[in-house]
C-alpha cells in the first residue's frame, strides 16, 4: 500500500462588506429602519442576509401584509463595499372580516373561536395566527392546523382531527427487584367541550425470596374541564384517588399506606409558560398497624413557570416551582414543595426540595426518596430515618440532578448522572446529615425524537457487581 498525500488550496477570494442597505417599493413601514445594523460596514454573509430579510417579512405579516415580496439588489461599490437595496412589493392590506374553520367533524366551531386570538374585524396579524395555531394544537384533538386566506378577507383554519379516544401502556423496569406497568384510557372529548376523561392504573411489583409482590398500586380517575365557567385560561381539574404502598419485598400489611380520596383544583394560565393553581384534597389515610385512620383536609396553593422546549427530552429553558399546603381536621400540618430546573442541549439539571412542620404529622404526609426519580443506585423509597420497622422518610429533603448529556446521532446518546439527597426529621439538621449519592451511566435510544431510556447506576456502598448494580429503563428522561 502506498501513501498518497492530497493537497487541497483552497481560494476565498476578496471580502465584501456592506456599506448601506436601502429599501425600495410601494407601502414601506417606518420600522424597517430599526432593523438596519447600527454599525455599517458589516461582513457579508447568507446568514444576515437571510435573518435581515426574515425580519422584513416579520413586519409585513404582523403589519397586515400576507402577500409581501422582498427582491434583493446588490451594487458593488468598489472592491469590497456593496450597496443592498431591498426592493419590497408590499402586496394587499388586508382587514381579517370574518374567520371560518375547514375540516372539524366532531369539535364544535364554538371550541375553536375560544383558542383563536385574532379579532375581526383587524388587520392581519402572523403572530396572532400563530399564537392561535399553537392553542389549537394544545387541544390534543388535531393531527393538523394549517391556514389560509380567502377573498381577502376571510381566514380560514384548516384542521384534520385525531382520534378522541386513547389507550396508553407504560412499562417501567428496575433491575434486580421492579417492575412497573400501568394502563390509562381516556377520552379528550367526551362532552363536547373539551372535557378529559381518564382512567389510570398503576402496578409496582418486586420479586423476593422466589416471590412476586404487588407492592404500590393505584387506581386514578381524572377530569379535566378546559373552560370552566366558560373561560378559556381557567381550569377545573378534579381526581379520585386510590392507592395502597408497602416496602420492598413485604408481605404482611404493617406499615403499608392506603388512601382514599377526592381532589379538585383550580388553574389559572396567565401565559403560555405561567398558571396557579389552587386545590382541595379530602381524603381518608391510614398507616396499618401503626396509625389509625386518618380524615385529612388539605389546601394548597402552586405557582409554576415552564418554558421547556420538550416534557420527554427538553434541550433548553427551565422549570421553577412553588407550592404550600396546609392540613386540617385529623392532621396539623404546613408543607412546602420547592423545585427547579434548567435545561441546556448537553446539560441539564433540578434541584427539588420539600419541608414540612407540625404538631401532627401523619406518617403517610412525610417525604420518601431513594430511586428511580430521585436517587438513582438507592432501592424505591430507602432514603430517610428509620423508625419503628417502617419504611425510611423524613420531615425535610434537599434533593439534586444533574447529567451531562452527549448525543451522538439522532437514535442514540449516553447520558452521564449524578444525584444526591439530604435528609432529615429536624430542619436544623438538614445541611449537616449525611448525604446519599448515587452516580452512574446511562444509553438513549431516540424513535421518533422520543427517547428509551437505560440507566445503571451505583452507590458509594456497592460492592459486588452485578448484585449492587441497578439499572432503569423507561420513555422519557427522568426530568
Amino acid at each position: 500500500m502506498g501513501n498518497v498525500i492530497v493537497n487541497i488550496n483552497i481560494n476565498e477570494g476578496k471580502r465584501f462588506y456592506i456599506k448601506q442597505i436601502q429599501f425600495e417599493g410601494d407601502s414601506l413601514l417606518d420600522s424597517l429602519i430599526y432593523i438596519i445594523p447600527r454599525k455599517l460596514p458589516i461582513a457579508y454573509s447568507d446568514e444576515f442576509i437571510n435573518s435581515f430579510e426574515s425580519q422584513i417579512y416579520y413586519f409585513y405579516y404582523n403589519s397586515g401584509f400576507p402577500f409581501v415580496n422582498v427582491l434583493r439588489d446588490t451594487i458593488i461599490e468598489n472592491d469590497s463595499l456593496l450597496i443592498v437595496k431591498e426592493k419590497v412589493s408590499a402586496g394587499k392590506k388586508i382587514i381579517i372580516k370574518q374567520i371560518k374553520i375547514e375540516g372539524n367533524k366532531q369539535v364544535r366551531d364554538a371550541i375553536f373561536f375560544k383558542e383563536i386570538t385574532i379579532k375581526v374585524p383587524s388587520y392581519f396579524n402572523y403572530n396572532q395566527i400563530i399564537q392561535s395555531i399553537q392553542r389549537i394544537y394544545s387541544l390534543r384533538l388535531f393531527k393538523s392546523v394549517n391556514y389560509k386566506i380567502e377573498d381577502d378577507s376571510i381566514l380560514v383554519f384548516q384542521v384534520i382531527e385525531s382520534p378522541e379516544r386513547y389507550l396508553e401502556t407504560n412499562i417501567g423496569f428496575t433491575y434486580p427487584y421492579f417492575l412497573n406497568i400501568s394502563f390509562l384510557i381516556g377520552h379528550l372529548n367526551i362532552f363536547g367541550n373539551v372535557q378529559n376523561l381518564e382512567l389510570i392504573t398503576n402496578g409496582l411489583f418486586s420479586w423476593t425470596n422466589s416471590k412476586i409482590l404487588l407492592n404500590d398500586r393505584s387506581i386514578t380517575l381524572n377530569f379535566r374541564e378546559r373552560y370552566f365557567l366558560d373561560m378559556k385560561n381557567l381550569f377545573l381539574n378534579s381526581n379520585i384517588i386510590y392507592n395502597k404502598t408497602g416496602q420492598i419485598g413485604q408481605v404482611e400489611d404493617y406499615g403499608k399506606i392506603e388512601e382514599i380520596g377526592l381532589n379538585a383544583e383550580i388553574l389559572r394560565q396567565f401565559s403560555n409558560y405561567f398558571y396557579s393553581a389552587f386545590s382541595i384534597l379530602l381524603k381518608n389515610s391510614i398507616t396499618i398497624g401503626y396509625e389509625d385512620k386518618r380524615f385529612i383536609l388539605t389546601l394548597s396553593q402552586r405557582a409554576v413557570y415552564d418554558d421547556r422546549n420538550s416534557y420527554l427530552d427538553a434541550t433548553r429553558g427551565f422549570v421553577s416551582s412553588f407550592s404550600i399546603s396546609q392540613a386540617f381536621i385529623q392532621a396539623k400540618f404546613i408543607k412546602f414543595n420547592e423545585l427547579y430546573s434548567k435545561y441546556f442541549y448537553s446539560f441539564a439539571f433540578r434541584i427539588r426540595m420539600g419541608q414540612i412542620f407540625g404538631s401532627d404529622i401523619p406518617y403517610s404526609e412525610k417525604f420518601f426518596l431513594g430511586g428511580e426519580g430521585s436517587v438513582r443506585g438507592y432501592l424505591n423509597n430507602s432514603i430517610g430515618e428509620t423508625f419503628d420497622n417502617l419504611q425510611p422518610a423524613s420531615n425535610h429533603y434537599i434533593n439534586g440532578n444533574f447529567e451531562y448529556r452527549w448525543r451522538f446521532s439522532s437514535f442514540f446518546g449516553i447520558t452521564f448522572f449524578y444525584d444526591f439527597a439530604l435528609v432529615s426529621n429536624e430542619f436544623a439538621n438538614l445541611i449537616r446529615s449525611s448525604i446519599y449519592n448515587g452516580y452512574g451511566i446511562g444509553f438513549r435510544f431516540y424513535i421518533n425524537f422520543i427517547p428509551i431510556r437505560f440507566d445503571f447506576a451505583l452507590n458509594p456502598n456497592s460492592r459486588v457487581l452485578p448484585k449492587d448494580l441497578f439499572i432503569y429503563f423507561s420513555i422519557g428522561q427522568m426530568f
